[in-house]
């Protein structure tokens, strides 16, 4: 699996940046007491953009 419904993190301090991939490492990483359903007021996370689009 790859693609999947966006989730992003609302820790204070961290980038404004959303994750769709489930491989992407940066997104996994977040600590769940932090994670949070749906793109927030973020952009693609540019490691979930590289996934997505070599199909991984």
């Amino acid at each position: 699996m790859a693609k999947v419904a966006p989730w992003h993190s609302v820790k204070p301090g961290t980038r404004p940046v959303y994750h769709d991939n489930n491989k992407c490492t940066e997104g996994n990483n977040i600590e769940m007491q932090y994670r949070r359903s749906g793109v927030g007021n973020g952009r693609l996370c540019e490691h979930c953009d590289r996934l997505d689009k070599n199909g991984q």
